[in-house]
């Protein structure tokens, strides 16, 4: 059965595999300091997307996803025994399914009350941010990036279908930055749009492509959500929600 890894037995392995020490995966790896891994190593941290990307262009033999995830293996070409229900993509997100046909997807998750904390660790090698995970059940497999967030505002509740009280769980995902100047169309229960300070749950009511930014609005008729412009320069990934849970 497949077992999954902390970030500290990985990098133990990954380690043993390269035969390295902390230091010499330092330099082979060009990070300025060897803190971000001996974090790792000490249980303070987990590998980011950063420095896992910096693994793999080193060594093209580890994968990728088992670095973010723990579950896999930490080469190609190791053999395992993996359940024949449970799918992991590219981006590592793990997909089981179930009896009925849908599936179980796991997946890193991000408070907006943690927002700040996250944008903090994006400058480092090795992101200190210690991600949550949460599973949402879906129709099908995914081959896209997905990304678990909670909401604590009320703007995006104006009492219909598909809005969204304080305090929901969202399943983003993601709409990649080569899209973005086809527009933004509709999304039923809105998008979610992450800045280099502060993330929002919006929907997107219009896109100037002269100017290159969005209008975000609110769903909330109440005169403390106006609606506002951003520059799409300023925003780091944008998601579309897909699911939501109370």
């Amino acid at each position: 059965m497949n077992t999954k890894k902390s970030s500290t037995e990985i990098l133990k392995e990954l380690l043993s595999h390269t035969n390295m020490n902390v230091s010499k995966l330092t330099s082979e790896l060009k990070l300025k300091s060897s803190t971000s891994i001996y974090r790792i190593k000490n249980g303070e941290s987990k590998f980011g997307e950063k420095i896992a990307e910096k693994i793999v262009a080193r060594f093209n033999d580890i994968n990728y996803s088992y670095l973010l995830t723990g579950v896999g293996t930490l080469t190609a070409n190791q053999q395992e025994q993996t359940p024949d229900n449970v799918f992991i993509n590219t981006n590592g997100n793990k997909f089981t399914e179930k009896k009925d046909g849908s599936y179980d997807v796991t997946v890193r998750y991000l408070s907006f009350n943690r927002y700040h904390s996250y944008l903090k660790s994006l400058p480092n090698d090795s992101p200190n941010f210690e991600w949550d995970e949460t599973t949402f059940c879906v129709d099908q497999f995914g081959k896209g990036n997905y990304l678990g967030f909670k909401t604590y505002s009320t703007s995006m509740n104006g009492g219909k279908l598909y809005d969204t009280p304080s305090g929901a769980s969202l399943l983003g995902r993601e709409l990649g930055k080569h899209h973005w100047e086809d527009g933004f169309r509709p999304a039923d229960s809105g998008w979610v749009i992450l800045t280099g300070k502060n993330v929002f749950h919006k929907d997107i009511t219009h896109y100037n492509q002269e100017k290159k930014t969005i209008t975000c609005s609110s769903r909330n008729d109440s005169p403390e959500f106006v609606d506002f412009e951003l520059y799409l320069d300023d925003v780091l990934q944008i998601f579309k929600v897909i699911k939501q849970t109370f």
